[in-house]
């Protein structure tokens, strides 16, 4: 597996992106870094509504998210986590915006249509941080409005609720940790060098 390492530094969270590879084994590999061991043995399992986790690893936090073209996984030991990768292409966006956002939402999407994978990423991060996904009109829960370039708490309900998203290289990313730790940390993204390989199981 060739693994493109992305790291969100000062957040003390890690966002492991990978072409075309199993979502689970791009989980165990990220585990296995972040443990310091060899991934092969390492199970990842899921709560009764989906959420995944790292058998045996309490205290660690992981997020899964793919598309047909990438995965991403990111972890954190600071509190729940929620990651969505979208690859980043043209969209009836003020369509998609009238369905499923709410109606200041979706005006703000019609005048800025470029920026509507950022806050449906954004949104998905979410509902996989708190566990529950985009049930229970999850589409609709109001957001900070993007492009964010720190993790920010104005999430009406959710006072610990950091969120950001942002597109770089082809694809937008989001990502929300419900933890005040991290509250207010900036995203910088930069790309570390991948090992040459790694377990596929």
């Amino acid at each position: 597996m060739r693994v493109r390492a992305i790291v969100v530094v000062m957040s003390g969270i890690r966002i492991w992106l990978a072409p075309a590879v199993d979502a689970t084994a791009l989980a165990r590999h990220a585990a296995g870094e972040m443990l310091g061991i060899d991934p092969a043995p390492i199970e990842i399992g899921r709560e009764p509504a989906g959420r995944p986790y790292v058998v045996g690893a309490t205290g660690m936090h992981l997020a899964i998210s793919h598309t047909r073209e990438l995965s991403a996984v990111a972890v954190t030991g600071l509190g729940p986590l929620g990651v969505d990768v979208e690859p980043l292409r043209p969209l009836p966006a003020a369509e998609l915006a009238r369905r499923w956002f709410s109606a200041p939402e979706a005006d703000w999407v019609a005048r800025h249509p470029d920026d509507f994978l950022l806050l449906w990423t954004a949104k998905e991060a979410v509902g996989k941080a708190l566990g529950i996904g985009l049930r229970g009109d999850g589409l609709r829960r109001p957001m900070p409005l993007p492009p964010a370039a720190t993790l920010i708490a104005t999430i009406p309900g959710l006072p610990s609720m950091a969120v950001a998203a942002w597109a770089q290289d082809g694809i937008v990313l989001g990502l929300a940790c419900d933890s005040a730790a991290a509250l207010g940390a900036s995203v910088t993204v930069s790309v570390a060098a991948p090992p040459a390989r790694a377990d596929s199981r």
